[in-house]
């Protein structure tokens, strides 16, 4: 007898036990390295493992909160499942998950006309496939946060020299964290000898931002001065809801008896309020070096230059 498909709306994602709203699309996947063992006088033999073990798992999600990804930045691991099939609840799901999940790259992007979104990667060290409801590879737990407040191109601040006459079009920025996962020879004594005893972070974590301008009387450095001295800038983007009045407070579900007046997450906690607005995300860069201006026009557009900042993060 045929069976049905699993549609996105039966679909429902899991990372450290909450649920993960505003999810656009999510792969994972994992590769065995193998290699043939020749032996003199006797040809192949057989293959074997000839690499560690690791998958990987890529989502990207609209930023409708506060995102909780970018805690993710440090040293512990985290957990994530897919519940698919049936209908979610009620028990007869099935599940896909994965353990010993280390955040690897995190980028946010934001376009004009766009809802700003998140690009998320994972290394997986641990287990990874498919399991058993409420078994060895579910992680689920909360649900997702219910009270979300969207954001569009008009809730995106970017800051910078000339900000106040060149027009901002785009703005992204990239967190590149390295793992280093260590493995031991000593004996092993179940399946888990697959896994590294140790996984460390390779400081620094290289930040990469980038934002396309409009020009009007924005100018580029001079290639050489830029190389010779360095040219700094201080580049600020800040992404939230509106003032006050025109967030989603007086239409969110407040739990009786709190006396919030927020957005609030699972725990009753507020978002972000700085009086202002719900901040969702905000980075300002004072270091950061310019190590890239290009300049684009074409006959049907409009004079743009793209810059490049890098900065980096080390841990003490």
């Amino acid at each position: 007898m045929a069976k049905n498909a699993s549609p996105s709306y039966e679909q429902m994602f899991y990372m450290g036990g909450t649920g993960i709203s505003g999810v656009r699309n999510l792969s994972a996947s994992y590769s065995v390295g193998q290699k043939q063992v020749r032996i003199l006088g006797a040809g192949f033999v057989r293959d074997v493992i000839a690499e560690p073990l690791q998958g990987e798992v890529s989502m990207t999600r609209d930023l409708l909160y506060q995102d909780p990804f970018l805690n993710l930045t440090g040293e512990a691991p985290v957990s994530g499942t897919l519940l698919y099939g049936v209908q979610i609840g009620d028990g007869n799901e099935k599940v896909y998950g994965f353990n010993t999940g280390y955040l690897t790259s995190y980028a946010i992007n934001c376009n004009v006309q766009d809802v700003p979104t998140v690009d998320t990667t994972f290394t997986v060290f641990g287990q990874m496939g498919s399991g058993a409801r409420q078994g060895q590879l579910d992680y689920s737990g909360t649900a997702p946060l219910q009270t979300l407040g969207f954001v569009n191109h008009e809730s995106v601040f970017l800051t910078f020299n000339g900000s106040g006459t060149n027009r901002a079009v785009s703005a992204s920025q990239t967190y590149d964290i390295n793992r280093v996962p260590i493995y031991t020879l000593d004996q092993k004594t179940s399946e888990d000898y697959y896994a590294p005893s140790q996984v460390l972070t390779d400081y620094p974590i290289e930040i990469t931002t980038d934002f396309t301008i409009e020009m009007d009387d924005y100018e580029t450095a001079n290639m050489i001065d830029n190389i010779r001295s360095g040219n700094y800038r201080t580049v600020g983007v800040e992404i939230r809801l509106g003032a006050k009045a025109e967030t989603l407070d007086g239409n969110t579900i407040i739990p009786v008896g709190t006396g919030l007046l927020c957005l609030t997450d699972n725990s009753g906690s507020c978002l972000g309020d700085d009086g202002d607005g719900i901040t969702r995300y905000e980075f300002m860069s004072t270091t950061g070096h310019l190590v890239s201006e290009s300049i684009e026009t074409a006959v049907d557009g409009l004079l743009s230059v793209n810059l490049q900042f890098k900065d980096y993060y080390n841990k003490d």
